[in-house]
């Protein structure tokens, strides 16, 4: 029984109705700012949660109201018959709430602080594919946007966060399938949401036949706007690394006994996410991003190769940092984002592909010439974000450094890299296969 402070008497206060009770819990919610209730004909979210960036948790406390409302720029996906990729892209970071709805099921994201572009607002979203009959959004709210991502099935579900666009990512498992999923034919119909069926422009299919092959997705980094890493001489890393990539993928079709993607096969650009969207959607069995080196230092050299993890040291930071254009405090905001995708990766799988490749490398012609081993290590790559296969980036030399840089200019140097990375790939398919003592790189 409540009590009333009346000019020192004590008078109690009269209980409340049972009725009372939930409709003032009601009442104080609507209150909240940022508030969203689900669809007046749906079901109660089982699980909601709030999934906040480590730079966004510090501002949890600010109005949505007080800040300037951020824009939902684009909205695409990717699938195959057992896994939906999802991104939406923001200009800036927001914080956002995740729910499941039932009858009918459906997955959603409250994006706080957010409205929709103008060229979204109101157009479908997507075409259906195994795992999604449709995907949805709405300006909820004047300060919230709501994605909808309608299920056929879920098995379970992964979100992510990528910088510099902000990105939420969504990777979407459904039910397993017995045999590999067919090659995916393009969304015929309008769709702003671009559906991607692991073959955007500039990337090619080799024909194969039905029996099992290796699939390998080879990923020539950077590309059209984006140059990376560009050497004294104008030199730029994303016209060697496709030399390369081009070299490795005509090596692997004379021997007849590989599938071969490349994420790219001209100049141009493709969103790190979408890289790994292609790997997934195609059920690859190992995914390869080639890259350059740089440092400030010009004395640096030599070759390493990394998976995906945390950094064990500065340069490795500095070197994913650099390859994920962004900066060193934002990558220290992933740990929370990778111990959750760790949980899946196929990290030891990973680090037995990065020895293997590592040590054909600095075992090649290529790597011998004054080339040094720096190494497989770890580092938070986005392009490897939630690869669901063996997953590596190969860094063949410093662009950076004098000889070095005559060397990525080589064409001859393109094939001895190209050569090692496949003897080194063939190494693990070898050991994966149980023909030689499984070694995991330390």
């Amino acid at each position: 029984m409540g009590v009333r402070h009346l000019g020192g008497l004590r008078t109690p206060l009269p209980r409340p109705e049972g009725w009372l009770i939930p409709c003032l819990v009601m009442a104080y919610a609507l209150l909240l700012p940022g508030a969203v209730w689900p669809d007046s004909n749906a079901s109660r979210p089982s699980g909601v949660r709030l999934q906040l960036s480590p730079k966004a948790r510090a501002d949890e406390g600010r109005s949505n109201a007080a800040q300037p409302l951020r824009t939902v720029r684009d909205l695409r996906h990717w699938s195959n018959p057992t896994y939906t990729r999802v991104v939406i892209t923001v200009d800036g970071e927001v914080k956002y709430r995740e729910g499941r709805l039932r009858k009918p099921d459906r997955l959603y994201l409250d994006l706080l602080g957010a409205q929709l572009s103008p060229d979204i607002r109101g157009r479908p979203l997507g075409a259906p594919d195994n795992i999604l009959s449709g995907i949805r959004a709405a300006q909820n709210l004047p300060h919230v946007v709501r994605v909808v991502l309608d299920l056929k099935t879920l098995r379970e579900h992964h979100i992510f966060t990528l910088g510099d666009p902000y990105r939420i990512v969504i990777d979407i498992k459904g039910n397993r399938v017995q045999s590999r999923p067919p090659a995916l034919e393009a969304s015929s119909g309008p769709s702003h949401a671009r559906r991607h069926t692991a073959t955007p422009s500039g990337v090619k299919r080799i024909a194969l036949a039905t029996e099992h092959r290796w699939h390998v997705v080879i990923d020539p980094g950077h590309g059209g706007k984006d140059p990376g890493a560009i050497g004294a001489s104008g030199l730029m890393e994303k016209d060697v690394v496709l030399h390369i990539a081009k070299r490795l993928k005509t090596l692997m079709q004379q021997e007849g006994r590989w599938q071969v993607t490349l994420t790219r096969e001209t100049d141009v650009f493709i969103p790190l996410e979408e890289r790994t969207a292609v790997a997934n959607a195609q059920g690859a069995d190992v995914f390869v991003s080639i890259h350059v080196n740089a440092a400030e230092r010009s004395e640096l050299q030599g070759v390493e190769t990394y998976f995906l993890d945390m950094a064990t040291d500065e340069q490795a930071m500095r070197t994913a940092a650099r390859e994920n254009s962004t900066s060193l405090g934002q990558m220290s905001d992933l740990r929370a984002i990778l111990r959750d995708l760790l949980l899946t990766s196929k990290r030891n799988e990973s680090s037995l592909l990065a020895g293997s490749v590592q040590r054909a490398l600095v075992q090649a012609p290529a790597g011998g010439k004054n080339g040094r081993d720096l190494g497989v290590k770890q580092a938070p790559f986005y392009v490897l974000m939630g690869a669901e296969m063996p997953a590596i980036l190969i860094e063949t030399a410093f662009i950076s450094h004098p000889s070095e840089e005559r060397k990525l200019a080589s064409p001859s140097y393109h094939l001895e890299v190209a050569q090692a990375m496949l003897a080194g790939i063939k190494e693990y398919v070898a050991t994966i296969q149980g023909s030689i003592p499984r070694q995991v790189a330390r």
